[in-house]
């Protein structure tokens, strides 16, 4: 093998390695941008879905518990089935 060959596979190897650098910093900021954007996702679902969700079940309990069955309280059953949330703050 001569000198101008082994410096072609250099070249080659370095320019590749360039690509490949380029392609990860494009993936990483990629990946910062959906980390970003799932974060305020659930801060937005936990700050209005959630309690939007409880409002509704609450709701929907207690008029269930005026029409049909009003010896049995399913408020306190659905209460007892959430598991208990930790606030972020």
């Amino acid at each position: 093998m001569n000198d101008d060959t082994k410096e072609s596979y250099v070249d080659e190897a370095k320019r590749r390695i360039a690509h490949l650098s380029y392609k990860l910093e494009q993936a990483q900021g990629r990946v910062r941008k959906l980390e970003y954007d799932n974060a305020q996702l659930q801060v937005w679902v936990d700050e209005t879905c959630l309690t939007k969700l409880r409002e509704l079940s609450d709701e929907l309990c207690a008029r269930y518990n005026q029409k049909k069955h009003r010896a049995r309280d399913f408020k306190s059953e659905v209460d007892a089935s959430r598991p208990v949330q930790t606030t972020g703050a």
